[in-house]
This record gives structure tokens, sequence and C-alpha cells, in this order.
């Protein structure tokens, strides 16, 4: 029985089951071979592609622009592919905390090759701590864009960084919002302090934002630290609430949550040039803003220098610095969304002449206002933390005092009540000594809460 049933079960496998087995044997052979050319071309490609690593705080419009261009650009230049990782951790003092991260983990290389964006005082910063290299652009570059540019800096002397852009702040208003309430428009940073604009603004924290931090400074240096307090506490007794994002408050003035933001100007420019000008306006207060450059660098140990080397160029060439200053709708301008920059080369200024988002040619103006950026990048972080601790840490109270002042004196509050609801915790002289002792965290934190129980105190106190 045994051996009938080894020959029957022969006698199967020799018939449709052989055909089977043989069918799914070539199959599998096929299959295999199919993958190790799949897995060969796979290889062959990985050899052949490059890659670059960006940190940036830009928003995503810009990266949809510059990335596609440069795989094209990397392409024809050497006949290679790159791929270019994109980090973004929400904002350029994020950024700042992600690189003091990595580096105190590998004080030879973040793994990342490039920081674009963010103003200059965070590469100020960045070159004090070591983490950039320089770079020395080609002649032809510097024979395009200057080493200064309307007596603001387009790099530094060791050349660790370069300027891309320039940036402008000031104040962005919804038109049709004001003028349904028979309001002027802003034109000042104290016009926003006023009591028409209770409630009626957003603003940005800085400690989660460079521009917004950059803003605070200049009104204290455009109208002196008691002076600018005063402002600045109005402005935050009107301000709606306070944003994570610089672009929240943009969002808000056009929906018309919100009647004006302090803003950055691109910000501003994209958007009055998607919604239009009729709609939306924007204001730099005159005598009381700043030109400031937005740079790139290489990271100290980029793993993709010589990569790294030809993105710092590229972004300056004219035709892609007209990316940042053309509308979509221009043939050599952005082809996803309206960028509304100010760039930094000469020619682009001279190949977009009357075409240009932001008609300000920075190459036609001798000065702005001054801002001690070495200053300011050693007092960033003291500021910051003043302003959460007294303005935003503390904005239910800041709020309720500054809109019963407005109940009780009208559009002008007591100069003397004034002066008592807007005293800041500490003189301008003591704030500078205590810039140089903000790396004592036991220190910082004891006197952050300090300024916390101060304010609420003053606040409450005003009451009385």
């Amino acid at each position: 029985m045994l051996t009938k049933h080894r020959t029957d079960d022969f006698q199967f496998l020799g018939g449709p089951y052989m055909f089977r087995t043989i069918s799914i044997l070539f199959a599998a052979a096929l299959f295999f071979s199919c993958t190790s050319q799949e897995g060969s071309n796979r290889s062959s490609s990985a050899e052949n592609t490059d890659r670059l690593v960006i940190l940036s705080p830009h928003r995503k419009s810009i990266q949809e622009e510059f990335v596609p261009r440069f795989r094209d650009y990397y392409r024809q230049e050497t006949g290679r592919d790159i791929r270019v990782d994109w980090l973004d951790q929400g904002g350029t003092s994020a950024g700042l905390r992600f690189l003091r991260a990595r580096y105190a983990r590998n004080s030879e290389s973040a793994e990342v090759d490039i920081f674009w964006g963010g103003g200059a005082s965070a590469f100020i910063e960045l070159d004090q701590a070591g983490f950039l290299e320089a770079f020395p652009v080609s002649d032809e570059i510097r024979s395009q864009i200057p080493d200064s540019l309307a007596g603001v800096a387009m790099r530094n002397e060791a050349q660790t960084w370069h300027a891309t852009a320039i940036s402008g702040f000031g104040i962005f208003y919804n038109k049709r919002a004001l003028g349904m309430r028979n309001l002027e428009a802003p034109r000042t940073w104290d016009e926003l302090g006023h009591p028409r604009f209770y409630n009626q603004l957003s603003l940005t924290d800085p400690r989660q934002s460079g521009s917004a931090s950059i803003m605070n400074m200049i009104v204290l240096e455009s109208m002196g630290w008691e002076r600018g307090w005063e402002v600045l506490t109005a402005i935050a007794g009107n301000t709606n609430h306070f944003t994570h994002s610089s672009s929240d408050p943009i969002r808000a003035v056009v929906t018309g949550d919100v009647l004006a933001a302090m803003a950055i100007d691109f910000y501003a420019a994209a958007q009055i040039a998607d919604v239009g000008a009729e709609n939306l306006g924007f204001a730099l207060p005159e005598g009381q803003s700043i030109l400031d450059p937005d740079p790139i660098a290489i990271l100290r140990g980029a793993p993709n220098r010589l990569v790294a080397e030809k993105f710092v160029e590229f972004v300056m060439l004219p035709s892609e610095q007209k990316l940042l200053m053309l509308p979509r709708a221009e043939a050599d301008g952005p082809r996803r969304s309206t960028l509304g920059r100010m760039g930094v080369n000469r020619l682009a200024y001279e190949q977009t002449e009357g075409r240009r988002v932001i008609d300000l040619n920075p190459f036609s103006q001798e000065s702005s206002l001054q801002l001690d950026m070495e200053r300011f990048a050693r007092t960033q972080r003291v500021l910051n933390d003043l302003i959460g601790a007294i303005f935003i840490d503390t904005h239910s109270d800041l709020k309720s005092e500054w809109g019963r002042l407005i109940q009780m004196n009208g559009d002008e509050a007591s100069s003397e009540r004034m002066r008592a609801f807007s005293k800041p915790p500490l003189t301008e002289t003591e704030f500078l000594e205590l810039a140089d002792q903000w790396g004592d965290d036991r220190l910082r934190n004891r006197t952050i809460n300090q300024w916390v129980d101060f304010a609420r105190n003053k606040y409450r106190r005003s009451q009385l």
C-alpha cells in the first residue's frame, strides 16, 4: 500500500502539479532577477545623488520656490541629482536651540549644512558660539552685492554669513475694517498704543519669533527707554492675544479679526499682492524702522560642504533673487506664490524695475535707522524674557487694567498713571548689566519669577 501510494503521488506530481511547480519556480526566478536589478538601479541612483541639509525658519513658500530650482541648477552644473532635506523647527529661536543641542552632543558637527534666514542677530549669536564656517563668495557675487547697502552690512568681516535679502519692519493693517469703523490707518508705533485700537491688535510672542523680538527693540531704540516702555505697554494692552507664529497675526489682519499688527514687510507684501492694495496696507514708521539683513551661512562640520557652497551662491544669483522680488504673475518670478521680499543683488533690481512687489530700492537709499546688532544679539534673550514676563504671562491682568484706565481717562490716560502702569522692573543700565549674566539658569529663572510678580502686583495695585 505504501509503495502504491508513493507511485500515485509521483504520477500526480508528474501531471498538472509539476507544471504549476515549474511555473512557480520560473516566476520566483524572474522576481528575484527583477528585484536584484531594481536594487542595483537604486544603488546606482543613490551613488549619483548628493545631499544637502538646510535648517531654516523661512516659510514653506520659499522652500517650494528655491529647492526645485536648485535641483535643476545642480543637475545642470554637476550632472548629478541632489536630495535636499529641509528642517523647520518652528522659528528662529527654536532653530538656534536645535543647533545648540546638536553641538552639545557632538561639537564637531550638527549634521546640518546650512542655516538660512532669521535676521542678523541670530547669525551674530551663531558666529560668537563658533558654529559658522567662513565662505568667501566669488568676486562676481561681491561685485553685485556690496559689503553694505543703505548703511546695513551685507556680510560680516570674517564672511561667515552673507545677506540674501533685507527686511523692513512696520505696521500691517486692514483698510476695509478700518474704514467700517471710520478709523485712520496707524502709521507710527505710538499710534498702535492709542485707546481706539483696544482689543484690535495681534502680536507674536518674541520668545518664539525673531522678527517680533527685533520690533520691540526698534521701539525702545527709536523712542528711548522710558517712552519706549510706555508705547510697548499700551500696544500690549491693545493686543487681543499673543501668538506663537509670526504668520498668525498676518492672517488675523487679513480676515478682519483684528485691525492691525506689527509685521515684517514681506509677510505683509505677499498678502497685499494676493488680496489687493485696496483691502490691505503696510506702513514703515518714518524714522522708526530699520533694514535688517536676512543671512545664510555654512555650519561648522557641514557634512556636505561643497554642495552647501553651491547653494549659498545660488540664492544670491540675479535670477534667483528675482524670485524674492517679483509677483507670481511675472514670467521670471516665482511659480507658486508671491514672496514679496527685498533682494540684495544690484543686477536683480536693474532687471525688475517697475515690476517689484516692494517698490523700495535699497541701492538708492543712503541709510536707515541704525540698530546696534551686536548689542541686540547680546540682550535679545533678556528682552524676550522681560517682554514675556510683564506682557504675555500676565496678559489678562495687563489687558484688564489697561481697559479700566481707558474707561476712566478716555482717549488720554494721565501721564502719572501711564508712567506707573508702564514702569519696567529695571532701568536700562540694569538691563544691559543683566544681559552678561543671563547664561546662569538659576539667576534667569529667579529673575523671571520676580518680574512676573512685579507685573501682577503693579497691575493690581494701580486699581486701588
